[in-house]
């Protein structure tokens, strides 16, 4: 039997925990601030949702990296994976991080139209009510938790069994007959869940293209989670032999193809409504290119794809982990400011806030989730190897030259 990684111990984890730790109480003392003084039940909970799904997302598209790596029985990144799904450690709470969302869906402070009585006489509203109603709603949310832990069980639980069987590879191919379902649970899942939580905010409006547009999102910031700690462990002299300066280049690669594709499918949503120019359609748009929120806009062009593909163009640089870093970082930052830009003029306009809606409060959200998210992660770290030491591929990552 190979000898498990266990970092639990070391200062990287306890860093990353106690790190979260701090977050967390500060975030949920923010938003108790916002609550209290700074924009009332309905800014709190926009910043709630932005806070929550930016690291919800983020956390399914883990397992969905996990996943992926099975269906194609790829080699390179078996060294790599589990760090994917030692961050995957806020999928079996999702269910809890529902319930404020299905709560104030039953407020008179609601920040969903579709929940107002005024929605019983929209001729829109009434015509979609058979979807967007609040029983309907929950139920929705909760299978998307209860599917999200399956994938959970199935794709990170067998991964770890397989720590423990040194020569069977059962558990192994059995995610590999699996992958293929999880991925396609996975699709669906996660665009239905960002028509629900997020274009639901703005029922008249609706895109066909959203749920893949957040989905590139989702994954390119993933992809930078999983470099920031690949970088940090390879730096802390952790999994030595294992990772190699072919896993940062192929990193790199997938931070540059995605924030490409990203910008790829944005431009395509943005065309194609521009072009149709439909007033249900173009109300999207026409309230974030006014009152400042054009600023957004203008800095997710420039951080979500200028920047990544200046820096990341080069084969050369995507060997050199400082590079590697900051393109991470910028990524991350855009990923938050491209949910700000569509949740927060939405949670403005249902709260009659005139102008842009963007200050401290908005930070407090996400660092409430970061907290969550760090802590959850070195949890897992303490329980799992760092490792899938027992991969019958793992020889391939070891030894694994571009």
């Amino acid at each position: 039997m190979s000898q498990l990684v266990n970092l639990g111990s070391s200062p990287l984890i306890g860093k990353i925990q106690r790190y979260g730790m701090i977050l967390t109480v500060v975030g949920a003392l923010g938003l108790g601030a916002v609550y209290a003084v700074g924009g009332g039940l309905q800014r709190m909970m926009g910043d709630y949702v932005l806070g929550f799904w930016y690291f919800a997302g983020i956390s399914v598209t883990m397992i969905f990296f996990s996943a992926l790596q099975y269906l194609t029985r790829a080699g390179w990144s078996s060294s790599i994976r589990r760090i994917a799904e030692n961050f995957a450690g806020m999928v079996p709470f999702m269910l809890l991080g529902f319930v404020p969302v299905i709560i104030n869906t039953f407020s008179h402070s609601s920040i969903y139209e579709w929940t107002h009585e005024s929605a019983l006489t929209d001729p829109i509203l009434i015509h979609k009510a058979g979807y967007l109603n609040t029983q309907f709603f929950l139920v929705r949310l909760a299978l998307y938790a209860l599917l999200w832990f399956g994938m959970y069980r199935v794709i990170v639980g067998n991964s770890i069994k397989q720590d423990s069987m040194p020569g069977d590879h059962a558990p192994t191919e059995k995610n590999w007959k699996l992958a293929a379902p999880m991925v396609l649970i996975y699709a669906l899942t996660i665009s239905f869940c960002s028509f629900d939580l997020l274009m639901s905010l703005e029922p008249h409006w609706f895109s066909t293209m959203f749920g893949v547009y957040t989905f590139a999102g989702h994954f390119v910031a993933a992809i930078s989670v999983i470099t920031l700690m690949t970088v940090a462990l390879y730096r802390a002299g952790h999994l030595k032999g294992f990772i190699r300066e072919e896993h940062f280049h192929d990193l790199g690669k997938l931070m540059f193809a995605f924030s490409v594709f990203w910008t790829y499918i944005a431009f395509s949503q943005y065309f194609i409504i521009w072009y149709a120019n439909l007033p249900e359609e173009t109300i999207y748009f026409t309230a974030r290119t006014t009152h400042g929120w054009q600023y957004m806009g203008i800095a997710l062009v420039i951080m979500h794809f200028v920047v990544p593909f200046m820096v990341l163009l080069r084969q050369d640089v995507k060997r050199k982990t400082n590079i590697l870093v900051a393109a991470a970082i910028i990524i991350l930052i855009s990923h938050y400011i491209d949910l700000a830009w569509i949740i927060l003029p939405a949670v403005g306009h249902v709260s009659g806030y005139e102008g842009i809606m963007f200050g401290w409060q908005e930070l407090t959200g996400w660092i409430f989730f970061a907290g969550l998210f760090m802590m959850l992660a070195a949890r897992s770290y303490k329980k799992n190897s760092a490792l899938a030491v027992n991969d019958p591929v793992l020889a391939e990552s070891k030894e694994y030259l571009v």
